[in-house]
């Protein structure tokens, strides 16, 4: 204890004083003036506590003052304090003009920790200052008041010893975590993905704070210190979902391996299969060797370009197709819409001249999309000279394929679920099978709803919840 009874004075000129010097403008506001600290450190070692071989550091002042009838000035406020070579800078503390009492004066380094503070009038420690808190000071217009406590070094007292209650404050070190939110797959068609959505973290305490989570890896920054914290994951449109983490899963996390938070539709996930037969069915197929001619009852839905036999050229198929969605209940939330087609005997292509490559953004990559058709049609008047406009936007793309099955499932979701730049979709007039980029890949050739076998035609199976 001797070792703190001793003090070396340490004055912390803070920036601003430059202003007194213009002869233009006053640095002064009428009626208001400007108070400065100096600090009292003890000479015993404990001033190295202040110092740091990485270069500058931030520190900061923690003050409470009241006037001198008792209102709360400043409370805790945070000053910021840095260490500039040999010396300190700090900010200055603008106020108005009257006497008040300086309450609370201590040092807090970089990690969040009290290192020094002025003693209360009465505490243990109070004999070993010359004039413990609170401290009496004026402030005068015009005028720079210096005010000069005396701090002793914590250690390992505790804040009863200064006459603190815990200082007014709680020490909190940051804990930072990794997290993404990802749309649950209740369909089993395409993989989850990442999405937007609003995270709210709870302490046991009653502390919590919203997050905005984008649709990628989110660094977070939370009040550390808990074991446990309660995860309450929001998106409109979807189910609230309620999660825990203890601390050390939190800490586990990184760029690499992040905490998925999995958000599945709001409400229960309902299934329309659509599959139409003749009658029902809206799908035609078009020509360029017979352009004029309408294929409204044709079996196939295909997307080809294959010699013709008789005529020894080449000819280019497109079709198109529409489904009537009126059973789908006003209400209804598309989640997710997958066409499903069936084929009898696949078209044949060489695999050493159209290798199967599944990503459309290759340079050599050929095969076909579904487009959105933007024009009104008819299935027993449409041709190839009257075939309607189609937008490539959203547009889905099929890759040549080699498997042991006879059917192809295709996520058409995009087609279906109108955006604010997509505001119509493919129910209102269908889709546009045909090959892509260029008309040079064999094609696919799939059964149509006039195909003789029902379990052959296609179907559309919609994935939806009621709002």
């Amino acid at each position: 204890m001797k070792t703190i009874s001793k003090f070396l004075m340490l004055i912390l000129f803070l920036p601003a004083i430059s202003g007194l010097f213009s002869c233009e403008k006053s640095a002064f506001d009428k009626g208001n003036g400007t108070a400065e600290f100096s600090v009292a450190l003890p000479d015993d070692g404990s001033k190295s506590a202040l110092s740091s071989d990485s270069g500058n550091v931030a520190y900061q002042i923690m003050v409470s003052i009241e006037d001198m009838e008792g209102t709360v000035i400043m409370s805790d406020s945070l000053i910021p304090l840095y260490i500039f070579g040999t010396g300190y800078v700090s900010e200055t503390i603008k106020l108005k003009t009257g006497q008040y009492k300086l309450t609370k004066f201590m040092i807090i380094n970089p990690a969040g920790e009290v290192v020094f503070a002025s003693p209360v009038e009465g505490s243990e420690l109070a004999y070993l200052v010359n004039d413990p808190l609170p401290i009496l000071f004026s402030i005068n217009s015009g005028i720079v008041t210096r005010i000069v406590p005396e701090v002793l070094y914590v250690g390992s007292h505790t804040p009863g010893e200064f006459g603190y209650a815990g200082f007014g404050m709680q020490i909190i070190k940051p804990l930072h975590f990794y997290t993404a939110c990802v749309l649950e797959n209740q369909t089993g068609i395409t993989p989850s993905q990442y999405t937007t959505a609003k995270l709210t973290v709870h302490a046991p305490d009653g502390w919590h704070y919203s997050f905005k989570l984008e649709a990628f890896v989110n660094h977070l920054i939370i009040r550390g210190g808990y074991s446990l914290y309660t995860f309450l994951v929001e998106k409109e449109g979807y189910s609230p979902q309620k999660y825990q983490f203890t601390q050390r899963e939190l800490l586990a996390t990184s760029a690499t391996n992040p905490l998925l938070l999995k958000i599945g539709p709001g409400g229960e996930l309902k299934l329309l299969v659509l599959q139409p037969g003749p009658d029902g069915g809206k799908d035609a197929m078009i020509s360029n060797l017979e352009p004029d001619k309408n294929f409204g009852d044709h079996k196939y839905f295909e997307a080809t370009f294959l010699s013709e036999p008789v005529l020894t050229v080449m000819r280019s198929n497109r079709s198109l197709i529409w489904f009537n969605l009126n059973a789908l209940p006003k209400s209804a939330v598309i989640r997710k819409v997958v066409l499903h087609l069936r084929f009898d005997i696949p078209v044949p292509f060489d695999p050493a001249v159209f290798p199967v490559i599944t990503d459309p953004t290759s340079t050599i990559w050929c095969g076909a999309v579904l487009q959105r058709i933007t024009e009104t049609w008819e299935e027993n008047k449409v041709t190839w000279n009257t075939q309607p406009k189609t937008d490539p936007t959203n547009q889905v793309y099929i890759s040549p394929f080699i498997k042991n099955a006879n059917f192809l499932d295709v996520d058409v979701t995009r087609l279906y679920v109108p955006t604010s730049t997509f505001p119509e979709g493919a129910r209102t007039n269908g889709m546009l099978f045909r090959l892509w980029p260029t008309e040079k890949f064999p094609g696919f050739r799939f059964a149509s709803s006039d195909y003789p076998e029902a379990t052959m035609r296609p179907a559309l199976n919609i994935y939806y919840t009621i709002n």
